[in-house]
């Protein structure tokens, strides 16, 4: 019995490093100028040597207004070494919304699916706000995405290494 509690203690403390590490990593891949909150969710699709997934980080009050007075002026300066991500892992042309229809050819742009369908903590609303006007986007590759979301205070990134 001592040591089923020691090996799940052992499992747990474990399994809490790794989400805070991974949770850092994925703050370090959004650009600095988005300022996020304490909110996150994510949500996993991943296979053995395989990453899938979809992760979202509330944004800070001051950041939401900011891109809601400024629009995609807000992003002109988001790669100047102050505003930009510590991990580049997101890039190309900042693009308003709506997305355009093939995103969601499958159901869901590619891998949001992953997040909505793996974490008890996944926001509502997210692809009801890439249909409208008024959030951003900006596409790496086919795999790798990330979606600014004013009206609903969020930023999501998506990204699959297949």
């Amino acid at each position: 019995m001592k040591g089923a509690v020691i090996g799940l203690a052992v499992v747990g403390v474990a399994w809490g490093g790794y989400s805070l590490v991974s949770r850092s990593m994925q703050r370090g891949t959004l650009p600095q100028k988005l300022q996020t909150g304490w909110f996150y969710a994510e949500g996993s699709c991943s296979r053995l040597l395989s990453h899938q997934g979809a992760f979202s980080f509330s944004m800070s009050e001051q950041t939401v207004e900011a891109i809601k007075s400024k629009g995609i002026d807000f992003f002109t300066d988001i790669n100047d070494p102050k505003n930009q991500a510590t991990r580049l892992y997101f890039y190309g042309e900042w693009k308003e919304t709506p997305v355009p229809a093939s995103f969601f050819s499958d159901g869901l742009p590619p891998n949001l699916h992953c997040g909505q369908e793996h974490s008890w903590l996944w926001p509502n609303g997210i692809p009801e706000a890439l249909k409208r006007p008024g959030s951003f986007y900006q596409e790496s590759g086919n795999t790798r995405r990330l979606f600014v979301l004013p009206e609903l205070s969020l930023v999501v990134g998506s990204a699959s290494d297949r």
